[in-house]
């Protein structure tokens, strides 16, 4: 059986057709090779920073973003917790800022997977606050939190 003459197919029909092979062609001739093969990063170890109010043996406990002065607050605890592959043979510190103000910085005390350091309720004030986690001057980690009354 012949096919049918293209006289009868409608012209959108035709038109589809030859659109639809231009975009395969070209899609085969213009595949971009990746010349230059990238290197893998060096995978950085896991390193969270959790703000609470109290570090008990399993971890950090009472974790948030905002505290209040008023409910009897005594400190703010900052628990950094870290992957078994991190290195901890260099000091990690704790560096409390308010607002942009460097308030102190402490080197945290290790537990098995996490250390922690803290700031006594006279240092406290209201306001905006961020802690930053370092190790030999590298910034690992920003952790930001509010104070309110």
């Amino acid at each position: 059986m012949p096919l049918p003459p293209l006289s009868r197919l409608r012209k959108g029909v035709v038109f589809f057709t030859i659109l639809l092979f231009i975009f395969i062609l070209s899609r085969l001739l213009f595949i971009k090779k990746n010349d230059s093969p990238s290197l893998p990063e060096k995978a950085v170890p896991s390193l969270r920073t959790e703000m609470c109010l109290m570090v008990t043996s399993g971890g950090p406990v009472n974790v948030d973003t905002i505290f209040h002065l008023k409910k009897s607050l005594n400190r703010i605890y900052a628990y950094s917790s870290f992957a078994y592959d991190f290195n901890v043979a260099d000091t990690l510190w704790h560096i409390w800022y308010y607002n942009s103000e460097r308030i102190k910085a402490i080197p945290c005390t290790l537990r098995s997977t996490g250390c922690y350091s803290y700031l006594p309720a006279d240092s406290l004030r209201k306001g905006d606050w961020s802690l930053d986690t370092r190790q030999k001057g590298i910034l690992m980690n920003i952790r930001q939190f509010k104070i309110e009354d």
